[in-house]
Protein backbone atom coordinates (compact mmCIF):
# COMPACT_ATOMS: atom_id res chain seq x y z
CA UNK A 1 0.00 0.00 0.00
CA UNK A 2 2.47 2.58 1.26
CA UNK A 3 4.75 1.61 -2.20
CA UNK A 4 1.34 2.31 -4.58
CA UNK A 5 0.78 5.98 -2.21
CA UNK A 6 4.75 6.89 -3.13
CA UNK A 7 4.63 5.83 -6.17
CA UNK A 8 1.70 8.12 -7.50
CA UNK A 9 2.66 10.73 -5.58
CA UNK A 10 5.74 10.79 -7.48
CA UNK A 11 3.91 10.51 -10.43
CA UNK A 12 1.93 13.91 -9.66
CA UNK A 13 5.03 15.34 -8.79
CA UNK A 14 7.19 14.44 -12.61
CA UNK A 15 4.03 14.98 -14.45
CA UNK A 16 1.75 17.18 -12.30
CA UNK A 17 -1.98 17.31 -13.85
CA UNK A 18 -0.88 14.44 -16.75
CA UNK A 19 -1.00 12.29 -13.60
CA UNK A 20 -4.53 12.05 -13.75
CA UNK A 21 -5.19 10.42 -17.18
CA UNK A 22 -1.91 8.18 -16.51
CA UNK A 23 -3.93 6.89 -13.74
CA UNK A 24 -7.09 6.60 -15.08
CA UNK A 25 -6.79 5.61 -18.95
CA UNK A 26 -5.26 2.53 -18.11
CA UNK A 27 -8.23 1.39 -16.22
CA UNK A 28 -10.31 2.44 -19.04
CA UNK A 29 -8.25 0.46 -21.20
CA UNK A 30 -7.25 3.65 -23.32
CA UNK A 31 -3.34 4.17 -24.10
CA UNK A 32 -1.47 6.58 -22.26
CA UNK A 33 0.87 9.36 -23.17
CA UNK A 34 3.23 11.89 -21.59
CA UNK A 35 4.10 15.50 -22.79
CA UNK A 36 7.72 15.46 -24.15
CA UNK A 37 9.29 18.27 -26.12
CA UNK A 38 5.98 20.11 -26.97
CA UNK A 39 4.29 16.40 -28.28
CA UNK A 40 2.73 13.67 -26.72
CA UNK A 41 5.18 10.65 -26.83
CA UNK A 42 2.50 7.23 -26.18
CA UNK A 43 3.41 4.24 -24.49
CA UNK A 44 2.14 0.66 -23.75
CA UNK A 45 0.79 0.44 -20.08
CA UNK A 46 1.95 -2.90 -17.92
CA UNK A 47 3.45 -3.39 -14.85
CA UNK A 48 6.33 -1.73 -15.21
CA UNK A 49 5.30 1.33 -16.79
CA UNK A 50 4.81 3.50 -13.89
CA UNK A 51 8.35 2.51 -12.77
CA UNK A 52 10.10 3.55 -15.65
CA UNK A 53 7.62 6.49 -15.85
CA UNK A 54 9.39 7.82 -12.33
CA UNK A 55 12.94 6.06 -13.13
CA UNK A 56 13.75 5.95 -16.69
CA UNK A 57 12.74 8.85 -18.66
CA UNK A 58 15.04 11.52 -16.93
CA UNK A 59 17.92 8.88 -17.32
CA UNK A 60 17.19 8.74 -21.13
CA UNK A 61 16.97 12.73 -21.29
CA UNK A 62 20.54 12.84 -19.58
CA UNK A 63 21.99 10.65 -22.48
CA UNK A 64 21.05 12.93 -24.86
CA UNK A 65 21.96 15.95 -23.35
CA UNK A 66 25.40 14.26 -22.83
CA UNK A 67 25.97 13.73 -26.45
CA UNK A 68 28.30 17.13 -27.64
CA UNK A 69 25.93 19.03 -29.89
CA UNK A 70 28.61 19.49 -32.74
CA UNK A 71 28.29 15.31 -33.27
CA UNK A 72 27.60 14.58 -36.83
CA UNK A 73 26.71 11.50 -38.66
CA UNK A 74 23.80 8.81 -37.83
CA UNK A 75 22.49 8.15 -35.06
CA UNK A 76 22.25 4.34 -34.45
CA UNK A 77 19.18 3.79 -31.09
CA UNK A 78 20.26 0.09 -30.38
CA UNK A 79 17.29 -1.41 -28.45
CA UNK A 80 14.84 1.81 -29.52
CA UNK A 81 11.91 0.34 -27.59
CA UNK A 82 9.27 2.34 -27.62
CA UNK A 83 11.52 5.22 -29.05
CA UNK A 84 12.08 7.71 -26.35
CA UNK A 85 15.94 8.22 -27.00
CA UNK A 86 15.37 9.02 -30.17
CA UNK A 87 12.52 10.77 -30.27
CA UNK A 88 14.88 13.08 -28.35
CA UNK A 89 17.47 13.15 -30.16
CA UNK A 90 15.64 13.68 -33.27
CA UNK A 91 14.78 16.98 -31.55
CA UNK A 92 18.69 17.90 -30.72
CA UNK A 93 20.18 16.63 -33.79
CA UNK A 94 17.54 17.82 -36.70
CA UNK A 95 19.92 16.83 -39.71
CA UNK A 96 21.16 13.65 -38.53
CA UNK A 97 20.12 10.55 -39.94
CA UNK A 98 18.61 8.84 -36.92
CA UNK A 99 17.63 4.37 -37.15
CA UNK A 100 15.67 2.51 -34.54
CA UNK A 101 16.33 -0.88 -34.25
CA UNK A 102 13.47 -2.95 -32.88
CA UNK A 103 12.20 -6.14 -33.26
CA UNK A 104 9.47 -6.84 -30.97
CA UNK A 105 5.84 -6.44 -32.78
CA UNK A 106 4.40 -5.92 -29.35
CA UNK A 107 6.59 -2.29 -28.86
CA UNK A 108 6.97 -1.54 -33.26
CA UNK A 109 2.89 0.61 -33.32
CA UNK A 110 4.07 2.38 -30.63
CA UNK A 111 7.18 3.34 -31.69
CA UNK A 112 5.92 4.01 -35.92
CA UNK A 113 3.34 6.40 -34.04
CA UNK A 114 6.20 8.86 -31.55
CA UNK A 115 8.62 8.65 -34.63
CA UNK A 116 6.29 9.75 -37.50
CA UNK A 117 6.67 13.07 -38.94
CA UNK A 118 10.51 12.71 -37.79
CA UNK A 119 13.69 11.47 -39.81
CA UNK A 120 13.64 8.51 -37.92
CA UNK A 121 13.64 5.22 -40.07
CA UNK A 122 12.54 2.26 -37.68
CA UNK A 123 14.19 -1.08 -38.79
CA UNK A 124 12.37 -4.05 -37.26
CA UNK A 125 15.08 -6.11 -36.28
CA UNK A 126 17.35 -6.98 -33.81
CA UNK A 127 21.36 -6.51 -33.73
CA UNK A 128 23.13 -9.28 -33.79
CA UNK A 129 26.50 -10.57 -34.22
CA UNK A 130 25.35 -12.05 -37.40
CA UNK A 131 22.76 -11.52 -39.98
CA UNK A 132 19.90 -14.09 -40.27
CA UNK A 133 17.25 -14.86 -37.49
CA UNK A 134 17.62 -15.13 -33.95
CA UNK A 135 15.33 -15.86 -30.99
CA UNK A 136 14.39 -12.86 -29.06
CA UNK A 137 13.32 -13.57 -25.42
CA UNK A 138 11.09 -11.16 -24.08
CA UNK A 139 8.62 -11.36 -20.35
CA UNK A 140 4.52 -10.52 -21.68
CA UNK A 141 4.44 -8.55 -18.45
CA UNK A 142 6.65 -5.61 -19.38
CA UNK A 143 7.63 -4.23 -22.41
CA UNK A 144 10.83 -2.69 -20.89
CA UNK A 145 12.72 -5.85 -21.11
CA UNK A 146 14.05 -8.03 -23.90
CA UNK A 147 17.24 -9.49 -25.09
CA UNK A 148 18.87 -12.20 -27.52
CA UNK A 149 20.11 -13.67 -24.78
CA UNK A 150 18.19 -16.00 -22.48
CA UNK A 151 20.69 -15.75 -19.45
CA UNK A 152 20.25 -11.95 -19.67
CA UNK A 153 16.83 -11.24 -19.85
CA UNK A 154 16.38 -13.99 -16.21
CA UNK A 155 19.00 -11.47 -14.38
CA UNK A 156 16.07 -8.69 -15.33
CA UNK A 157 12.52 -10.81 -14.36
CA UNK A 158 11.06 -12.21 -11.31
CA UNK A 159 11.91 -16.44 -11.31
CA UNK A 160 7.78 -16.76 -12.01
CA UNK A 161 7.90 -14.58 -15.17
CA UNK A 162 6.77 -15.98 -17.93
CA UNK A 163 9.47 -16.11 -20.81
CA UNK A 164 8.16 -15.98 -24.26
CA UNK A 165 10.50 -17.12 -27.24
CA UNK A 166 10.19 -14.79 -30.55
CA UNK A 167 11.96 -15.70 -33.80
CA UNK A 168 13.06 -12.03 -35.15
CA UNK A 169 14.78 -11.15 -37.98
CA UNK A 170 18.39 -9.75 -37.17
CA UNK A 171 21.16 -7.84 -38.45
CA UNK A 172 24.85 -6.91 -37.64
CA UNK A 173 26.18 -3.46 -37.22
CA UNK A 174 28.63 -3.79 -40.29
CA UNK A 175 25.48 -4.79 -42.56
CA UNK A 176 23.05 -2.10 -41.24
CA UNK A 177 26.37 0.43 -41.81
CA UNK A 178 26.59 -1.13 -45.35
CA UNK A 179 22.91 -1.23 -46.38
CA UNK A 180 22.34 2.50 -45.46
CA UNK A 181 25.88 3.54 -46.91
CA UNK A 182 26.74 5.16 -43.95
CA UNK A 183 30.72 6.46 -43.67
CA UNK A 184 30.00 8.03 -40.50
CA UNK A 185 28.24 7.15 -37.11
CA UNK A 186 27.97 10.09 -34.95
CA UNK A 187 26.46 8.10 -32.10
CA UNK A 188 25.68 4.68 -31.29
CA UNK A 189 23.54 3.89 -28.23
CA UNK A 190 22.97 0.05 -27.07
CA UNK A 191 21.02 -0.78 -24.85
CA UNK A 192 20.23 -4.23 -25.12
CA UNK A 193 20.16 -5.91 -21.60
CA UNK A 194 23.42 -7.20 -21.47
CA UNK A 195 24.11 -8.17 -25.08
CA UNK A 196 26.06 -5.19 -26.08
CA UNK A 197 29.19 -6.71 -25.67
CA UNK A 198 28.32 -10.01 -28.52
CA UNK A 199 27.17 -6.99 -30.82
CA UNK A 200 30.62 -5.26 -30.68
CA UNK A 201 33.13 -8.41 -30.27
CA UNK A 202 32.76 -8.49 -34.34
CA UNK A 203 32.36 -4.43 -34.96
CA UNK A 204 35.41 -3.19 -35.00
CA UNK A 205 34.85 -1.10 -38.71
CA UNK A 206 31.78 0.33 -37.41
CA UNK A 207 33.45 1.27 -33.94
CA UNK A 208 36.23 2.82 -36.18
CA UNK A 209 33.67 5.66 -37.92
CA UNK A 210 32.08 5.91 -34.60
CA UNK A 211 32.56 8.71 -33.13
CA UNK A 212 30.57 8.41 -29.44
CA UNK A 213 29.35 4.85 -27.78
CA UNK A 214 26.52 5.32 -24.97
CA UNK A 215 26.07 2.00 -23.11
CA UNK A 216 24.44 0.32 -20.18
CA UNK A 217 27.27 -1.64 -18.48
CA UNK A 218 26.26 -3.95 -15.97
CA UNK A 219 29.33 -5.31 -13.69
CA UNK A 220 27.41 -8.38 -12.71
CA UNK A 221 27.12 -9.36 -16.28
CA UNK A 222 30.42 -11.80 -17.27
CA UNK A 223 31.10 -9.49 -20.51
CA UNK A 224 31.04 -6.49 -18.86
CA UNK A 225 35.14 -6.07 -18.30
CA UNK A 226 35.47 -7.38 -22.00
CA UNK A 227 32.59 -4.57 -22.94
CA UNK A 228 34.57 -2.16 -21.30
CA UNK A 229 37.78 -2.63 -22.73
CA UNK A 230 36.20 -2.99 -26.04
CA UNK A 231 35.19 0.64 -25.99
CA UNK A 232 38.02 1.73 -23.88
CA UNK A 233 40.27 0.98 -27.23
CA UNK A 234 38.17 3.00 -29.66
CA UNK A 235 37.01 5.84 -27.43
CA UNK A 236 39.80 7.13 -25.06
CA UNK A 237 37.21 9.41 -23.36
CA UNK A 238 34.37 8.76 -21.26
CA UNK A 239 32.10 9.86 -18.52
CA UNK A 240 29.47 7.76 -16.48
CA UNK A 241 26.18 9.10 -16.63
CA UNK A 242 23.12 7.27 -14.95
CA UNK A 243 23.73 4.77 -11.67
CA UNK A 244 21.88 1.96 -12.21
CA UNK A 245 21.69 -1.45 -10.08
CA UNK A 246 25.55 -2.79 -10.40
CA UNK A 247 26.82 0.02 -12.80
CA UNK A 248 25.94 2.59 -14.85
CA UNK A 249 24.91 4.24 -18.51
CA UNK A 250 28.27 5.44 -20.08
CA UNK A 251 29.01 7.44 -22.81
CA UNK A 252 32.26 7.05 -23.95
CA UNK A 253 33.90 9.43 -26.50
CA UNK A 254 36.85 9.99 -29.29
CA UNK A 255 36.96 13.42 -28.40
CA UNK A 256 37.04 15.25 -24.79
CA UNK A 257 33.47 14.91 -22.77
Amino acid sequence: MFGKIARLTSLFKIYGFHAFHLIINPVLGRPIWIPLVGRRFWLNFDSATYYHLIHSTDKVKNLVAAIPSNIRGAIIDGGANHGLFSVLASQKFTKEKIFALEPYDKVLPILKKNVAGSQVKIVEKALAANDGEVVFYTDPSSDQVGSILLDNLKSFVSKNATIKENRVPAISLKSLVDMEGLDKVGVLKLDIQGAEYAILEYSDEVLAITDCLILEVILLEPSSLDLLEKAKRFFPYYKPLNPIAYGADIIFSKKPL
